[in-house]
């Protein structure tokens, strides 16, 4: 774990981290922060940056440049004067912000309250414990946890992250799907969750066993090999097909977690490319004893609007009892309760209050903290000791919240719509609920 304060750069889960939230940031962006930060107050030229986070591939120089400008709009960086990236013309890069080594298991338990504050999941907590059990016990398991925007998907399953990562002999692998408008490239998300488990790799071990039973997959991670191993790859999978693809890394995993327990996460499977969903199908339906624990996150509606074959999948799977679902349903008025209680520290919560933020946030998680977040900010509600107070009346408060509520709601949904709208029939008449 890299930390520049305010943040935290986990290196093994590719996550960006602030006060507890992860940070938006696409994986090529994510690259070129992450080298930034491994050689900060030093110029990193362009040519350096290139070899490193594009090998083998060329790109034009130009490219850089969009990475740096969504790394520094995630960063509330600016480019004079900078906090964090210096632009020195026509040469490169320097990170100038000052970073520190912190214990990746110490830091991701110690970046927020993040466990302290979620509410309402225990119960999706504890499937979820429940299958890493009987994965462990060698029956391979596979999980979808699906739910809306903003209901919590990912908070549940960094909260999970974190206690897997107390068990010994029990690895992670996490990768992410990502929005693909030019196409998207095969197998993303699992060629992401692979190369974090290289990462975690104190040894070339994982690097023999692909080299040994997924040659086409180590080929993809042309950095840890050298030129004349290249080049005996390519010769050997030349000709190779995506069925080949999906046989040699389900041979691999199997390999793997013969010894231990391996956790893979690949998230916003709404996203996700054909090669993808027959590697799920095919990790289902092999009947190898197996270690594995495979949890995919999605949101159910883009599912259906985009027509994505995922549903299918989930389907077949849940009749032949190869998967389960964990469906993540909005809060009580209750949880939004213990959420106050817990956030300010504090039973002595206005009347009402609880209430008024249940009924403008829908029960949605996200909603009802951003909503939390402004009534703060605005001063309308304070602590004064145990005591939290409101300094204006309920109807006011109310007007407030639910004026916070529709910003987000518009936010939230309407880039769902936009990015569905050229493919989907019914995208115009949500689009018209929005306006």
């Amino acid at each position: 774990m890299k930390v520049f304060d305010p943040f935290q750069l986990d290196t093994v889960n590719h996550c960006l981290w602030r006060d507890g939230e992860r940070m938006p940031l696409t994986p090529k962006a994510f690259d070129v922060l992450r080298y930034l930060v491994e050689h900060a107050d030093r110029l990193v030229t362009h040519d350096e940056l290139l070899d490193a986070v594009w090998a083998e591939t060329y790109v034009n120089p130009e490219g850089i440049r969009k990475y740096v400008l969504e790394i520094r709009r995630v960063l509330g960086d600016q480019r004079t004067p900078p906090s964090f990236i210096e632009t020195l013309p026509k040469r490169g890069y320097r990170f100038i912000a000052n970073v520190t080594d912190q214990s990746s298991r110490a830091a991701f338990v110690t970046t927020g309250d993040t466990t302290e504050n979620m509410v309402g999941r225990d119960a999706a907590l504890a499937e979820l414990e429940a299958s890493l059990r009987t994965a462990s016990a060698g029956q391979r398991q596979i999980v979808f946890v699906t739910g809306e925007a903003g209901i919590g998907k990912t908070t549940l399953i960094d909260i999970f992250q974190q206690h897997v990562h107390i068990r010994s002999n029990t690895r992670i692998a996490r990768g992410q799907c990502i929005e693909g408008f030019g196409g998207i490239e095969a197998y993303y998300p699992m060629l992401e969750a692979v190369g974090s488990l290289l990462q975690q790799g104190e040894d070339d071990s994982l690097v023999r066993t692909l080299a040994k039973r997924a040659p086409t997959w180590l080929i993809q991670f042309p950095a840890l090999l050298k030129a004349d191993q290249r080049e005996s790859l390519q010769r050997e999978i030349l000709g190779s097909t995506r069925e080949r693809m999906v046989r040699e890394i389900c041979e691999t995993l199997e390999v793997i977690t013969a010894q231990s327990t391996l956790v893979v996460i690949l998230e916003d499977l709404h996203w996700v490319d054909p090669s993808t969903l027959d590697l799920i199908s095919a990790l289902a339906r092999r009947r190898e004893l197996s270690k594995l624990l495979l949890v995919g996150t999605y949101r159910p509606v883009e599912v259906v609007l985009t027509q994505s074959p995922l549903k299918a999948l989930k389907q077949d799977l849940l009749v032949r009892h190869l998967c389960r679902e964990i469906a993540i349903e909005r809060l009580e008025e209750s949880n939004v309760a213990e959420y106050l209680t817990r956030t300010f520290r504090t039973t002595n919560l206005p009347a009402g209050l609880a209430n008024l933020i249940f009924k403008n946030s829908g029960g949605n998680p996200l909603f009802m903290v951003a909503i939390v977040q402004d009534l703060v900010k605005k001063g309308l509600v304070v602590k004064e000791g145990s005591q939290l107070s409101l300094t204006a009346p309920v109807q006011e408060v109310y007007r407030a919240s639910r004026r916070r509520y529709d910003r987000c709601w518009r936010s939230n949904w309407s880039t769902s719509i936009r990015r569905i709208g050229a493919s989907c029939r019914r995208a115009a008449w949500l689009e018209s609920i929005l306006r």
